[in-house]
């Protein structure tokens, strides 16, 4: 069969998307369990999700340590064997640590669940951080800083954040070898213990679920008893934006610079959120994007520039950013701003709107397909304090927002004036 270049493939709208809440259930000590059934592979998750991260620090890079020593040894095994007894099963337990979450999340095979389980239970209740561990992680991070201090795209990140939100700030402090140094066994197991408890604590659960193992994992789990007493964290944390709104540094035999350019913006509660997602995709949030056709395609300053909105429990980040040979930082910034210009004034084409919101709809799709990513999708409505049924709300904005919408919105957040620049290199 010999395929035409000239007859495309028909393009078809995305249906209806949809996510429905998810079974949950309560356990006898307090902990919600939610349930993503529906894999057919012999494999589950089960995800320990804490109210914690960063933003329950009483001291900065403390999670962070807690989260890369969660293996480090318990009262009856080193790290050498708990690591060992984990790999002989297959299964995996890692431990990740966000801005305000803290998550210690299980992979195993259905049938090592039974020895998986209490693996999972000495990592969350009886790890003992030993001094040893504690000062080999002190030693590793000095030497990854080291590394990281000679990128400019990771100086650039750190100083952008700081400069936005405050040096003191969960969502800002930087990582330094004064603090690094400064980090101490009791630091940790202050948090650790403070902060993994029930009181804290969601669990969610996917992949394969048959009856017998949902009741094992109900039996198992129902049973955990924790001595541990949950700190209360600040709901609000004084942000300190820097009244410095440009920055740069000069790296010596650098070839490349890395721009970040932005702002604080806003989380998913915001009501013009879905809105300007769509707002922000075609100005530099996917691959045929204005910022991609113009800084990489045209230009070709850069093999790759986008525009970001993070959204945080407490807040959000706008951020553009790329890397760019060091001759071209000021010809780069001007044709960003110029398109910054274009999104204000002119009037986005139905063509772009189409291709964009279509990019979008699919992302959606995807990040709901199999019950391990609807699990990781839900978790981050979950952590901001959404429903995720919110997901068919922002579809219906998105697919309604027309080119008046976009400029107005570009208008009201894309504005030069507010926004922080920073180049290194």
């Amino acid at each position: 069969m010999i395929l035409s270049k000239q007859n495309f493939p028909a393009i078809h709208p995305i249906g209806d998307i949809s996510f429905a809440e998810p079974n949950s259930y309560v356990l006898k000590n307090g902990i919600k369990v939610f349930l993503f059934p529906g894999s057919k592979n012999d494999i589950l998750s089960v995800d320990f999700l804490f109210d914690a991260g960063r933003w329950a620090e009483k001291k900065p890079l403390i999670g962070k340590s807690c989260s890369a020593l969660i293996k480090s040894g318990t009262h009856s095994k080193s790290a050498f064997e708990m690591s060992e007894t984990i790999d002989f099963y297959g299964s995996t337990i890692k431990a990740s640590l966000g801005y305000n979450t803290f998550s210690i999340q299980l992979y195993c095979l259905h049938r090592y669940l039974s020895e998986s389980l209490p693996l999972l239970k000495e990592t969350i209740m009886d790890v003992v951080f030993p001094a040893s561990e504690v000062d080999l992680f002190k030693k590793n991070s000095l030497s990854q800083l080291k590394m990281n201090q000679e990128k400019t795209d990771y100086l650039a990140d750190m100083a952008f954040k700081k400069l936005l939100f405050g040096d003191k700030h969960p969502y800002g402090y930087e990582t330094s070898a004064e603090r690094i140094e400064g980090i101490e066994q009791i630091d940790i197991h202050n948090y650790y213990n403070s902060q993994l408890s029930p009181e804290n604590c969601t669990i969610l659960v996917s992949g394969r679920i048959t009856d017998k193992i949902e009741k094992e994992i109900e039996t198992f789990f129902e049973s955990l008893v924790w001595n541990k007493m949950n700190t209360p964290k600040s709901e609000t944390i004084a942000i300190n934006t820097s009244a410095e709104k440009q920055f740069y540094l000069e790296k010596k035999g650098a070839v490349q610079a890395s721009l970040n350019i932005g702002k604080i913006l806003f989380n998913m509660n915001e009501p013009d959120y879905p809105e300007f997602l769509l707002t922000n995709t075609i100005f530099g949030g996917y691959f045929g994007s204005r910022l991609m056709s113009k800084i990489r395609e045209e230009k070709g300053y850069t093999y790759g520039i986008h525009s970001s909105l993070q959204t945080l429990k407490h807040s959000g980040i706008f951020c553009i950013q790329t890397e760019i040979g060091v001759e071209h930082k000021k010809n780069c910034l001007e044709d960003i701003y110029n398109e910054i210009d274009k999104m204000n004034t002119d009037l986005v084409s139905d063509r772009e709107i189409v291709l964009a919101r279509n990019y979008l709809l699919g992302k959606f799709l995807s990040r709901i397909d199999g019950p391990l990513n609807r699990a990781e999708q839900f978790k981050k409505y979950y952590i901001e304090g959404n429903s995720v049924s919110k997901l068919s709300e922002f579809v219906e904005k998105i697919r309604s927002c027309d080119a008046k919408t976009i400029r107005n919105l570009s208008q009201k957040y894309l504005k030069p004036n507010t926004f922080t620049e920073v180049v290194v290199g």
